[in-house]
């Protein structure tokens, strides 16, 4: 029988090898920890007697609700270890404080004012550990007069302002699916907390508190739409099938296809200097539309914009000749006319595409206490001397607590079973 592999894999060689986090955070910040898990630092995931609420957070493998079945838990946790603690029992706190001073971050999630009654304060823990650097990830920050203002990734959405720049005029603002605030305000405190330890080692071993805001996250990550309000007193807005270039609604640049949608800005090429090669295509399949008439040519290649009768033909062309093929037929005859067309890919054709195959992008898990594997996303970088690492399925509650208790506080299996027996684990 093939053996068991450990949970989490060893990563020795990773650049965080040898750091050793504390991860008490809710959804808005189980992604930070999880990032420099896969750097190598050992995170040891702080959850209630219970199991950690977003357990329950769907989907779930096969339908099935259950602690160990949720794929945000798997995908938010894992290459993690995991203990069980009753925080709201003074014993649980003076255990974790106990664990303190063997770790190098704590990530936390509580709302402004409140991770006091956790003991997870910085005040508290800079007694416990000069060096130890606090990361605390909410909806607006430590401060200011939204701070207590409760929030999920929706709201982050909105206020930090991007919802304002999807969707269209006749429809509204729209959130992107897949939860963007939370994924940008993990990436910044992972970015902060590296950062943070970067200084300790020059500083003196001082430690100091991160803060992170889900709405300044989400700000930050604007590209130049703030500057050009500013600066141009333009605010850009959802132009769904066109794009909204520095403020101006440009000509369109989704078109369906028989199988799916492809995005080429400038109507495809058919509009600016570059035009030339994409009218011959059009014209080859004799679907050009008068478009390779020399007084059209002329048209399209010039700077000027076009009139709306002129993107209206222009568009329509488009649209007709892309409905009648395929997306990665078109794609690929438009590359070798040097256009930069790209297929509009689903997660499921994302999953199958041969340029994430080529580069050994997937990684299969195993979660042997389910007896399946699965295909897991792959390193977002690639470092040559100090490599990422995919660490293997996520934990089961408490898994570890044998393990990290006794490794670190040196107690035994009575003294683990006594601290059940009284609750706290």
């Amino acid at each position: 029988m093939p053996a068991v592999p450990p949970v989490p894999l060893p990563h020795p060689g990773g650049p965080l090898a040898g750091y050793r986090v504390l991860d008490f955070a809710d959804e808005k910040g189980q992604l930070c920890a999880r990032l420099l898990a896969e750097l190598g630092a050992d995170v040891i995931k702080v959850e209630p007697r219970e199991g950690d609420p977003t357990r329950l957070n769907g989907p779930f493998f096969r339908g099935e609700t259950a602690p160990n079945t949720s794929l945000w838990w798997w995908a938010m946790n894992a290459g993690k270890r995991s203990i069980t603690c009753e925080l709201r029992l003074e014993a649980g706190r003076d255990l974790i404080h106990r664990l303190i001073p063997y770790a190098d971050l704590v990530i936390e999630t509580n709302a402004p004012g409140t991770a006091a009654e956790k003991g997870l304060d910085y005040a508290t823990l800079e007694a416990l550990n000069p060096g130890l650097i606090l990361v605390s990830i909410t909806n607006f920050g430590q401060t200011g007069p939204y701070k207590d203002w409760l929030a999920t990734d929706i709201v982050g959405s909105a206020m930090g302002g991007h919802m304002q720049l999807n969707g269209d005029a006749e429809h509204g603002p729209v959130r992107t699916l897949a939860p963007q605030a939370y994924a940008q305000v993990n990436a910044q405190a992972c970015v902060g907390a590296m950062t943070a330890l970067y200084a300790r080692g020059v500083n003196g071993g001082i430690g100091q508190h991160v803060d992170a805001s889900m709405q300044e996250a989400m700000a930050n990550a604007m590209d130049n739409a703030q500057a050009t309000w500013d600066i141009s007193h333009v605010n850009f807005t959802g132009p769904g099938l066109r794009r909204n270039n520095r403020g101006p609604v440009s000509p369109r640049y989704l078109f369906e296809t028989r199988d799916g949608w492809v995005a080429c800005l400038q109507a495809g090429g058919l509009i600016g200097p570059n035009s030339g090669p994409i009218i011959d295509w059009l014209a080859e399949s004799g679907e050009a539309n008068g478009l390779d008439a020399p007084a059209w040519r002329a048209r399209l290649a010039e700077p000027l914009p076009l009139t709306q009768a002129e993107c209206a033909l222009v568009e329509e062309t488009m649209a007709a000749f892309c409905r009648k093929r395929g997306k990665l037929d078109l794609v690929a005859q438009a590359q070798a006319r040097a256009a930069g067309w790209a297929p509009v890919f689903s997660p499921g054709e994302i999953v199958e595409s041969e340029q994430l195959a080529e580069r050994d992008y997937w990684v299969r898990v195993r979660h042997e206490d389910i007896g399946e594997s699965f295909i897991y996303p792959g390193a977002p970088y690639l470092l040559s001397e100090t490599p990422w690492m995919q660490r293997g399925r996520a934990p089961l509650p408490g898994e570890h607590n044998e393990q990290v208790y006794g490794e670190l506080l040196g107690l035994d299996e009575v003294a683990v079973r006594k601290l059940r027996m009284k609750m706290v684990l």
